[in-house]
């Protein structure tokens, strides 16, 4: 009888948060488009920065200046080679239009074939150390890849890959989006839920009903993890069909993002228990989420950023997730703790979240 009860309250609840939504449809499409949003601005940081504009002056025209030009041309996300005149690259290049000059000199095949060393000269518009740190790298980087075909040459680096294939930066980085996604969408959308009972001033109402607590926001909570599901679905469907990001198994990033949803709206109610106020809980979710994504793995695994980092990365949440979402999406093991300590532990927040929004939530109830 009692079961009986509590699913017509959880029916209840479901059937008027799901008024509440169908009477701000206009928010439900915005949060999509903030899912959307998301994506396409943490692809950025693997899109701005790469394919830096460099100007060749080619004095040479010998087989081997024609090898190492290659070699820059294919360099992964590196070089944007153009052939200027001179006077025009110079032009150019003072104007901010470059990050640099290379001129091959006329000598430079002939010296490689007699065994002697030639240089390649560099100049670099050196705005910021980060931007000619990357021309630093990724032009000797193409020399030694090139330096297989130079003659008298003893040394050469054989690469054996961990991953049977290989993943772009911008698709490990859509896909940790995601779990940006998750956390912002689906983290806002169950902080409303319970801030909105202090607002309104109906949380006294409520701990004078008979009916459970429990069933009353897992109801609720329910239909914000599906307004927030869509959004992640529109999101995943652009990745698919505009990043062309394929995942390796779809069951899996299905439950995965399903579970990423459950957990971060769980823990978005259990913050708005903790703040009471819609207006406090929207924009500390925006101030948390960006350092919590960056420090969490998401542009890189957090093990390469230092023991610090690494440390202060578990204790965010999104860091779990991103090693959730990878594993399902790409097959990635990109945290150290294997994938199914990830999963208890995001479980294990969303469980003591929902309990302290329910235990803060039903104090003082008359019994």
């Amino acid at each position: 009888m009692k079961l009986s009860h509590n699913l017509q309250v959880f029916r209840a609840a479901m059937k008027m948060e799901w008024a509440q939504l169908c009477a701000n449809r206009a928010f439900v499409i915005l949060s999509a488009l903030a899912a959307i949003s998301l994506i396409v601005m943490v692809s950025l940081f693997g899109l701005t920065g790469s394919y830096a504009p460099v100007a060749v002056i080619n004095q040479d025209h010998g087989p081997f200046s024609r090898r190492i030009l290659e070699a820059m041309d294919h360099a992964y996300h590196s070089f944007a080679l153009k052939f200027p005149p001179p006077e025009t690259a110079e032009a150019e290049l003072m104007s901010g239009r470059l990050v640099g000059i290379l001129t091959i000199p006329n000598d430079f095949t002939a010296k490689i074939e007699h065994g002697e060393t030639a240089n390649l000269d560099m100049r670099v518009d050196n705005l910021n150390v980060d931007l000619t740190n990357d021309v630093q790298r990724a032009l000797p980087a193409a020399i030694v890849a090139n330096g297989r075909n130079f003659p008298g040459v003893r040394v050469q680096m054989e690469e054996h890959d961990v991953w049977p294939h290989d993943t772009s930066y911008i698709s490990y980085l859509v896909v940790s989006g995601l779990a940006l996604d998750a956390m912002l969408i689906a983290g806002i959308l169950g902080a409303l839920i319970t801030a909105r009972e202090w607002e309104n001033q109906t949380l006294k109402m409520l701990r004078m009903t008979p009916a459970s607590f429990a069933a009353m926001l897992l109801g609720r909570l329910v239909v914000a993890a599906s307004a927030a599901a869509f959004a992640l679905m529109v999101a995943l469907l652009v990745i698919v069909q505009i990043y062309n990001v394929v995942p390796a198994s779809l069951s899996s990033v299905l439950l995965a993002l399903s579970l990423c949803v459950i957990i971060f709206v769980c823990l978005g109610a259990c913050l708005g228990v903790l703040l009471k106020r819609t207006l406090t809980v929207v924009p500390l979710m925006f101030g948390l989420v960006m350092p919590f994504y960056v420090a969490s793995g998401a542009l890189e695994p957090a093990r390469f950023d230092g023991e610090v980092i690494w440390r202060l990365a578990h204790l965010s949440p999104v860091y779990y997730a991103v090693g959730l979402l990878e594993w399902a999406f790409h097959g990635l093991h990109v945290t150290p703790e294997p994938i199914y300590m990830d999963l208890l532990i995001l479980l294990a927040l969303a469980l003591g979240s929902i309990l302290l929004a329910l235990n803060r939530l039903s104090r003082g109830r008359v019994r």
